[in-house]
């Protein structure tokens, strides 16, 4: 509500504001992975004693930045910040690169999403290309997206590549190879990667950066957010080139998972509650390769909120095998019970379907050992409030 009102009484607050940060401000787009990445990459900016003013919460829009501004100028209008790393919506990125030009954009991919309002993938593809073209020192672009890639060359600016080895592209399909009919293989990369992702073993993960191998543990879970860990080191190594790539990578080591994006809380009982935000295809299907979700109990909320997008077809898009012939004891959220037909059709029994999320938590949370909650993201929103009240402390 803030950034809404002020955005209104001053068009020009925004690009006044920012025009005070010394070293200018970088942006991180895409449709999944943007919060996650933007924690990573300031926390590593903040490890090398950079000031870093960002939008925290994950408000992506010009109006959440703008909140952000308020909050942390000083009463002098001043900003003691020395660089910006937002991340930003797909659509709404383009309104605010034609108010503030960033140094770099990072581009992480481009998924189906949210279709009532971005349409199919093309349609994002042309928003993120229009960020990148604003950018005036260069791009960071996930080099086994294709069309970002040619986008990326469309726009004549400097570019550094990240991505993954040809290993492990069969654990990160892109769209098109999720709903294809017949088996597509796609093309190797030529590129010169400035960090690639080349092996991952439960949370031990290997990067090469600039040819040299960096082994970690990390406490970020899932392996979208390996992808993501070498999106972040890809543009921290740019803006820090006097860091040795091993230091941001240990650096890398103690970054705690983002709002909502795999925390874990511990229950009354003792047992833990991981907390796993989903919103598409791809995301949902590398959730259910990333966790034990046939090991361990599993309740999924899914809501069809303006935020989560209206349109919840997608769900049919996932591939929920990994359940097939197990039973799940909770769905719930607005559309709990479109959550249990989509299930049943992979052979899966949904033992309760509660739409309210508070009672549906109280019953998750009643069930014995660590449990899995995946939720789409205004239900992630709530069950987040509750759980710091009523479940105990977050780990």
């Amino acid at each position: 509500m803030p950034g809404l009102i002020v955005e209104r009484l001053l068009p020009n607050y925004l690009a006044n504001m920012l025009a005070q940060l010394p070293e200018g401000v970088v942006v991180i787009t895409g449709t999944n992975g943007k919060t996650t990445t933007t924690k990573m990459v300031v926390e590593l900016l903040r490890f090398n004693g950079k000031r870093v003013l960002t939008n925290p919460t994950g408000s992506n829009f010009t109006r959440g930045i703008i909140s952000s501004l308020t909050r942390q100028a000083r009463i002098t209008g001043r900003l003691p910040f020395d660089i910006g790393v937002f991340e930003l919506d797909e659509a709404y990125a383009k309104h605010f690169v034609a108010q503030v030009k960033p140094r770099f954009v990072l581009a992480l991919n481009v998924m189906r999403d949210q279709l009532d309002r971005f349409g199919e993938l093309d349609t994002a593809a042309k928003l993120i290309a229009q960020t990148l073209n604003e950018a005036t020192e260069g791009i960071i672009i996930n080099d086994d997206d294709a069309r970002l890639v040619k986008y990326a060359k469309q726009s004549g600016k400097y570019t550094a590549y990240f991505g993954v080895s040809n290993k492990l592209r069969k654990h990160f399909p892109v769209d098109d190879e999720i709903v294809a009919v017949t088996k597509t293989t796609q093309k190797a990369s030529t590129h010169q990667r400035i960090v690639e992702l080349i092996d991952f073993s439960g949370q031990k993960v290997t990067f090469a950066i600039s040819g040299h191998k960096h082994a970690v543990e990390l406490k970020l879970t899932g392996q979208h957010n390996f992808q993501n860990a070498a999106a972040a080191l890809a543009l921290a190594y740019t803006l820090l080139p006097q860091v040795s790539s091993k230091y941001l990578v240990q650096q890398l080591a103690s970054i705690d998972p983002a709002f909502g994006r795999g925390q874990k809380f511990t229950l009354k009982d003792g047992s833990q509650l991981e907390l796993i935000l989903v919103k598409n295809p791809a995301g949902f299907r590398q959730v259910l390769a990333s966790y034990p979700v046939a090991q361990k109990p599993t309740m999924f909320a899914v809501n069809d909120n303006y935020a989560d997008g209206r349109d919840t077809s997608w769900l049919w898009d996932v591939d929920f095998s990994a359940l097939k012939g197990k039973s799940v004891p909770l769905t719930s959220g607005i559309r709990a019970a479109d959550m249990a037909l989509r299930l049943s059709y992979d052979n899966v029994k949904v033992k309760q379907v509660e739409p309210d999320l508070q009672a549906a938590l109280k019953a998750f949370c009643n069930l014995r050992g660590d449990k899995l909650l995946i939720t789409t993201y205004t239900a992630m929103l709530k069950f987040y409030k509750m759980l710091i009240k009523q479940a105990g402390k977050k780990l």
